[in-house]
């Protein structure tokens, strides 16, 4: 196992947050994949560069390898003893939190992050509108965050976030660590 820091260069040459996606792969039998590769992104739809951590390029090779060895033109990432270790999901979750710091919507604001916990939103359309993406659990299904509305007349800040009683407080979802990003533009609007 390696350990990965959550905070890295983007391939752009911005910050970039450690993330996950499928990369091609030149192979004997032709173009294959590998899913789920720990990469450096700096979060920009736009930007289609990425780093690779020093630990995932060898790892890659060796991949490669046994890709070619049993003919198979797709694969996930694992580590060679085939766990995922809880260290670099630790890490992943982590960046994820990372990104979000001064991210701004057409319709939010994200006020502050506390890593690997919660990203809290202020509405642009109503200043006592509030929601928070809180971290839950992870299972063998994936990662599973809860996103909740709440009222205030008082701004929180990070240091009073969990002592905080909010007057109203609604779930609005449980969502999959896949579906955050779309749900978060379907809520707020573009990224500015």
């Amino acid at each position: 196992m390696k350990e990965l820091s959550p905070l890295d260069l983007c391939g752009c040459g911005d910050t970039g947050y450690l993330t996950q996606r499928t990369i091609p792969i030149d192979l004997a039998q032709g173009l294959g994949h590998i899913h789920q590769v720990p990469v450096y992104h700096c979060g920009n739809k736009l930007c289609d560069q990425y780093s690779l951590p020093s630990p995932v390029v060898s790892r890659i090779d060796d991949l490669a390898d046994m890709m070619e060895e049993k003919n198979l033109n797709s694969i996930n990432f694992t580590w060679e003893d085939q766990e995922e270790s809880s260290q670099d999901f630790a890490s992943l979750i982590e960046g994820f939190f990372w990104k979000f710091i001064n991210r701004k919507y057409a319709d939010a604001t994200v006020i502050f992050v506390i890593p690997g916990q919660s990203i809290v939103f202020q509405s642009h359309l109503d200043d006592s509108e509030f929601y928070n993406l809180q971290y839950l659990r992870k299972d063998e299904k994936g990662a599973w965050f809860s996103f909740s509305k709440f009222y205030s007349d008082v701004r929180p800040t990070a240091e009073d976030f969990l002592d905080f009683e909010p007057t109203f407080n609604k779930e609005l979802g449980v969502l999959a660590f896949e579906e955050i990003e779309d749900t978060l533009l379907d809520e707020f609007g573009a990224i500015i």
